[in-house]
Parts: C-alpha cells; structure tokens; sequence
C-alpha cells in the first residue's frame, strides 16, 4: 500500500511541471524567477533591444523588482486607486500604435520576445500606477519665482526633484527591509 502511495505521489509530482525558484524575498513576499525573466523580456520589449537573458540583466531586473515591490508595498498602504482596465486597453493600442505598423508585427514582436499581450497591459498598467504614485507621494520642492539674472521673474525649484526623493525613500525603504537574493537564480 505504501508503495502505491508513494509512486502515485512521484507520478503526480511529475505531471505537475517544475516548480518556479525563488529568485528574490523582500520582506515577507516573494519575486520568482519566471518574474525575473519576465521583466527581463517586457524591458527588452519596450525599449527596442535585443533579448539578452543573461545573469547582468536578470540581476538588474531583479533589482528593479525590488523597487516595485516596496512601491507596491506603499501604494497598499496608501491605498492608492490602480488603473482601470479602460485605461489599460487605451494604453496597450497607443503603445502598438507608436512601435509597429500592423497587427501581424506587433504579434511577432511579442511572440520574439516570449511576451504575452496580457503580461505587456499589465506592464504598461503597473508603470501608470507607479507613475501617479510618485506624483502622488512625492512633490517637488517649494517653486520661488526669484528674479533671474536678467531682472525677469523665473519659477525656480528649492527643494530636490521627485525623482531625487524617491531615489532617496527608496534607499531609505532598502534599508529598512530585509533583502534576500537567492545566489542561484542568477547563475548561468
């Protein structure tokens, strides 16, 4: 009986497929290595380059993972509203619009990259989300409207930009959180 049990068991575990690895834990949650990959090949994508898989890139997507994560973390926090499926859809067809000429190459663009057109709405909606975020949580300093050399009255900025403070609530947020890069997912 016992072997009947232990080789159904084996059985199902094989039908079951591989089980993904754990590349990244931030806090309590965990990034994946199919996550890593995937935001590898939606980057790569979006930015026109060639599909490079290779442990530098997995490592710095891993990297901005992080990043999102612990917006994500605030933005729950905050409860800051996410993009609604409209502005999704709206987003992914001016997207296809600017980068390919006809439905046909926007399929095979995806389909080169190992990219689905859900993953890529999704992408697009989590870079909306994170960009209201920042407006949102981080404002620019006080504007002065000093003179200028000239004698003209030029709006000037005092305080750091909105990308200097989320570079710095970002530091700040790493080190307050327990990072753990699992070694083995970004070895060849």
């Amino acid at each position: 009986m016992m072997r009947i049990a232990i080789a159904t068991a084996t059985a199902w575990l094989a039908m079951a497929g591989i089980v993904d690895r754990v590349a990244v834990v931030v806090g309590n949650q965990v990034i994946t290595e199919s996550e890593v990959l995937r935001e590898v090949r939606i980057n790569e994508l979006l930015n026109g380059q060639p599909l490079d898989l290779s442990p530098e890139h997995r490592k710095a997507a891993a990297d901005r993972l992080v990043d999102q994560q612990l917006i994500r973390n605030e933005m729950t926090i905050g409860n800051y509203p996410p993009p609604t499926a409209a502005e999704g859809n709206d987003m992914l067809r001016k997207w296809r619009q600017e980068h390919y000429s006809s439905i046909p190459l926007y399929r095979a663009g995806l389909e080169k990259y190992g990219v689905s057109e859900d993953d890529l709405k999704g992408y697009l909606m989590w870079q909306l989300a994170a960009i209201r975020f920042t407006d949102q949580r981080f404002h620019v300093g006080l504007v002065s409207s000093a003179p200028s050399e000239d004698g003209q009255s030029a709006d000037r900025s005092t305080g750091p930009s909105v990308d200097d403070q989320l570079d710095a609530w970002l530091k700040q947020q790493r080190a307050a959180t327990r990072i753990q890069f699992k070694k083995g997912a970004f070895e060849q």
